[in-house]
């Protein structure tokens, strides 16, 4: 099959060379948010999003919600990906019932502007939407998600809010906590 292309491969003995094809992820373990100050995004994400530091290194920082994953980094040249007042580039965050009327008292209280909210219109993810964004213009949502694709077929066929979804670690990702 000879070498692989990528240069980074070259050397390795954990990677074997098969004949390619396509392949289907099993899940998401993590997305990285990029800030301009590293304390105070963990600061910013636990304070008013309500996440938990687990692990620190000097540029990253990994947080937990639920049993979810999401990375802040700061390595020197953060863009802001929106706007002031924008929020199109967004990462949503699953607040459920009481907790998502909890979670915007919460949010005005810390001197932060809900630059949008919806609660129609949306035909993928439903339920009421809140959006914000942290210091660093990353635009946040909160949902308090009630179904997944009435707009046609779920991509997880029979999924809604009402069935027990799992997550990997066997857990439901839609229980109160």
């Amino acid at each position: 099959m000879g070498d692989f292309k990528s240069p980074a491969l070259q050397n390795t003995q954990n990677v074997k060379k098969v004949e390619p094809g396509p392949f289907t992820p099993s899940g998401i373990l993590h997305f990285t948010i990029s800030v301009g100050d590293l304390d105070e995004a963990i600061e910013f994400y636990t304070s008013v999003i309500g996440a938990s530091l687990w692990r620190r290194i000097s540029y990253s920082a990994f947080m937990a919600v639920g049993d979810n994953f999401f990375v802040l980094s700061n390595i020197g040249y953060h863009r802001r990906p929106n706007n002031i007042g924008h929020c199109l580039i967004h990462n949503a965050f699953i607040v459920q019932g009481e907790a998502f009327d909890r979670a915007v008292a919460h949010i005005e209280a810390n001197d932060i502007e809900i630059v949008r909210y919806e609660d129609e219109g949306h035909t993928a993810f439903v339920g009421r939407h809140a959006y914000f964004q942290d210091p660093f213009g990353n635009a946040v949502e909160i949902i308090d998600l009630t179904d997944i694709g009435s707009a046609g077929d779920p991509p997880i066929p029979g999924w809604n809010k009402h069935r027990i979804r799992n997550n990997y670690f066997g857990k439901n990702q839609f229980e109160d906590s």
